[in-house]
């Protein structure tokens, strides 16, 4: 019984469905967010497959994760499907169901504060950290959630900036700023981290510096990735993201 109500905490933590009287009830006051995945992952929720011994405590929170509509650290990504710029279509759940750690970045070839991660003698950045992570389950997405109104969305702009700085991964194109706005991308970059459960685990800047002319000391998605992936406790979950403002596309309410 006891390990039961467990697991059943933990899933209800991972949808954001707990209150303090449901946990109680559960005599699973112990049970921590940072826990869950793993509990999970135990109870038959491995790898974002949902086994036959998952009880249907389990399976009711992954429908949650499923419908989640805003992102928040700790709590389920919301899904989504993008097209890239070769038209390819990328959904955000079947990368976490084959076990991925998803990297999102909010992109703009054209605003110098994403330039500057893209310099030949930039170190520790975007396609440098990415490379540092291949092999290891990791998924790199790059998002542009410009307006079709834009010069820096579209797909001739991005295969070009794909082209000049050797960018190999995925570049989705978010003209409508529907993925954008869930995730509550304001500036360019701002880079989330998805871990293999589909919780956010980072939500912030690239790097420690906020002048858009060099690279700062501390890479955040670096030390967050490499916590993420020895399921650890990542330091910093959240840091202020400065750059070029998204150019989202107006919406019937504005």
């Amino acid at each position: 019984m006891r390990k039961h109500t467990i697991i059943t905490a933990a899933a209800l933590i991972l949808a954001g469905l707990t209150t303090s009287t449901a946990l109680a009830q559960s005599d699973a006051l112990t049970v921590k967010k940072e826990q869950a995945s793993k509990t999970l992952r135990k109870a038959g929720h491995n790898n974002g497959n949902l086994t036959k011994k998952a009880p249907e405590s389990v399976k009711k929170a992954v429908e949650a994760m499923k419908k989640a509509t805003k992102a928040a650290i700790d709590m389920p990504a919301p899904d989504f499907t993008l097209v890239d710029i070769n038209g390819k279509k990328h959904t955000l759940s079947e990368y976490t169901a084959a076990g991925q750690t998803v990297v999102l970045e909010w992109f703009n070839p054209d605003c110098p504060y994403v330039r500057e991660h893209y310099k030949a003698e930039a170190k520790g950045t975007s396609t440098v950290v990415e490379k540092e992570f291949q092999g290891q389950k990791v998924v790199w997405l790059r998002i542009n959630s410009g307006s079709a109104k834009s010069k820096t969305s579209g797909k001739k702009r991005n295969a070009k900036a794909a082209k000049d700085w050797g960018i190999t991964s995925p570049i989705l194109l978010d003209a409508d700023g529907t993925v954008g706005r869930k995730y509550g991308a304001k500036v360019t970059p701002t880079v989330v981290i998805i871990n293999d459960q589909g919780v956010v685990a980072y939500e912030g800047a690239m790097d420690s510096e906020k002048s858009p002319r060099k690279t700062g000391e501390t890479i955040y998605p670096r030390e967050a990735l490499k916590s993420v992936l020895a399921h650890e406790t990542v330091e910093h979950k959240t840091t202020h993201a400065v750059g070029c403002a998204v150019k989202y596309a107006a919406r019937k309410s504005d």
